[in-house]
């Protein structure tokens, strides 16, 4: 039932690009986002219920949620800053810039509202519950934490499998290096996974990881922002 489980997830995510169009792909923003990140909720939950997961099991805890919250903040945005700072020096490296097209089409309004609604209510909180809840639970009852957490990561980066092809052809970069970018892409998500997994094992809150998710992709998406302003030195 947990392998079942694992592969509904990931034809879920790879189908929802095509069902609910550029709202399933950051930074989009839609109710119909808002919509399919409460039918991951309802779904991962019944699952849980299958699997006869209780609330410590997904994560689901007060002790220790907001230390884990602000803990797992702090080390999202770190990494996502790390990321942000790679991605401004690539024109230095590959002699052009790069850009993610559907950014630079983004009012400030639209930045806001995305990152305080549609991302956590579309993409972080569903996900975080359906893999570092119900399907990391899951596993780790049935063998050891580090089969599990790779078992989980591995499931979490073929989930994004569409997203990641659509997201790097959204990009300008030089058409030799799509098919590596993806791959890197997808490597990307699989050590994102790890390290989710990871957070919420270490607080054993779930919290931890929603806030390591929510902070990593709002930093990634602020600082790739074309409308946020650099210094002279870093554009």
């Amino acid at each position: 039932m947990i392998w079942l489980f694992a592969v509904l997830l990931v034809v879920w995510g790879n189908l929802l690009h095509p069902f609910i169009g550029s709202s399933a792909v950051l930074p989009g923003g839609s109710w119909q986002f808002v919509a399919a990140g409460a039918a991951l909720v309802a779904f991962s939950l019944v699952g849980a219920r299958a699997l006869r997961l209780d609330s410590s099991a997904l994560g689901l805890r007060r002790h220790g949620a907001i230390l884990g919250a602000a803990l797992g903040a702090l080390a999202g945005g770190a990494i996502a800053a790390i990321g942000v700072a790679a991605f401004r020096l690539a024109p230095a490296i590959l002699g052009q810039p790069v850009s993610y097209e559907p950014l630079a089409r983004l009012s400030d309004d639209d930045l806001v509202r995305h990152i305080a609604l549609f991302l956590p209510l579309g993409a972080v909180i569903p996900e975080e519950i359906a893999f570092r809840g119900t399907l990391l639970g899951a596993l780790l009852q049935r063998g050891g934490v580090r089969p599990a957490v790779v078992a989980s990561a591995a499931t979490f980066a073929l989930w994004h499998a569409t997203v990641a092809v659509v997201t790097v052809a959204d990009t300008t970069l030089p058409v030799v290096l799509v098919i590596p970018a993806i791959a890197g892409a997808l490597v990307i998500l699989f050590v994102g996974g790890v390290l989710l997994a990871a957070v919420r094992l270490m607080t054993g809150a779930l919290s931890t990881s929603v806030a390591a998710h929510w902070s990593f992709n709002a930093v990634i998406l602020i600082g790739l922002w074309p409308g946020l302003s650099l210094p002279a030195q870093l554009r």
